[in-house]
């Protein structure tokens, strides 16, 4: 038996302060994600945080930065 988890994708994401990130997923439901977890993006300047791209609704890619995140690893599964 499987035991995979299948997550929603991300629809869209937005920034509550320089310490939460807010992912929006294609199931209505809203997660906030404490940037503690993710240095690099933390440290992205209001206006490199503007500049992402959702790859396949499953990965975040910012352009200042190389790391690729998935939706999985950004919920903590």
């Amino acid at each position: 038996m499987s035991t995979a988890i299948k997550t929603s994708g991300i629809k869209n994401i937005d920034f509550m302060n320089e310490h939460l990130m807010i992912i929006y997923l294609d199931n209505e439901r809203t997660c906030i994600v404490p940037l503690d977890q993710f240095q690099a993006i933390k440290e992205l300047s209001k206006k490199e945080r503007e500049n992402y791209e959702i790859i396949d609704d499953t990965y975040l890619s910012f352009v200042s930065i190389d790391n690729i995140y998935s939706i999985n690893e950004l919920l903590g599964i």
